[in-house]
């Protein structure tokens, strides 16, 4: 659920810095598993999602990037990664977009099963209560839980129906940009399977695209395999000079 602080310090560590965004429906505890495989060289952070209020707009992608990027200011810096995951991922990536030349060169990020093109997610978020948890399992875009079908929809369906709201009605639009862009996905996600990802490295540009076993949810179920191939993206050198910054307004302007 979506409570605590906004900013959470999961592992408190060394200079490098893992910095995690969560996906749709998720929260800051969504990687209270995966960092227990983290060195502890690694100081990992993450932020929960902007809180709900009755009868507000849910935030776009825009506004989403611009709440992530204010709350862990003093966290993008490098060394590190930026992981965003599922909607997350294209949230990182238009932060990447509107940070333009102040990104540090040192800051990779990885969008981790990132949303599909156009607007499918989007059009999950006017199903009913029980037609959404039905496709979002099957999908496997909600953690499995022991639970009454009707409490999970009480727990996880409000968020997970505000994030998925945020793709609007285009979903994103996947282009190069300034940092180091890596792609990671699971070698069975029906939601961003293998050949949306290969489509969206080109697209993006990437430097590269790994693959863990597993669902869309392998940041929760394969702990193990997904600081592995974190590990080994942080390993990877840096680009021999620096890549364009991308075209667009600087991070410290804001829309009207």
């Amino acid at each position: 659920m979506r409570t605590g602080p906004d900013r959470l310090v999961l592992r408190e560590g060394g200079p490098y810095r893992l910095v995690c965004l969560p996906y749709a429906g998720g929260s800051a505890r969504s990687f209270t598993r995966l960092v227990r495989q983290v060195a502890e060289d690694w100081t990992v952070v993450t932020a929960q999602p902007p809180a709900a209020h009755a009868h507000d707009t849910p935030p776009d992608l825009d506004q989403l990037a611009d709440f992530y990027a204010d709350l862990l200011a003093a966290d993008l810096a490098g060394p590190g990664i930026v992981l965003g995951h599922s909607l997350c991922a294209a949230v990182a990536h238009r932060m990447a977009q509107r940070y333009a030349a102040n990104w540090p060169a040192d800051l990779w990020l990885v969008l981790s099963a990132p949303p599909r093109l156009g607007p499918p997610g989007y059009a999950l978020a006017s199903l009913d209560d029980h037609s959404l948890l039905s496709v979002a399992r099957a999908r496997g875009i909600v953690p499995e839980l022991e639970l009454p079908d009707e409490l999970v929809i009480r727990l996880l369906l409000p968020g997970l129906r505000r994030d998925l709201a945020a793709l609007g009605g285009t979903g994103w639009i996947p282009e190069p940009v300034g940092p180091p862009v890596h792609l990671l996905g699971g070698t069975d996600d029906p939601t961003s399977p293998p050949a949306v990802l290969m489509e969206l490295a080109d697209q993006l540009a990437a430097r590269g695209t790994r693959w863990v076993p597993g669902g869309h949810l392998f940041v929760m179920d394969q702990l193990e395999a997904t600081y592995a191939a974190l590990r080994k993206i942080a390993g990877c050198a840096p680009p021999a000079r620096p890549r364009p910054a991308c075209p667009g307004r600087r991070w410290t302007e804001r829309r009207p």
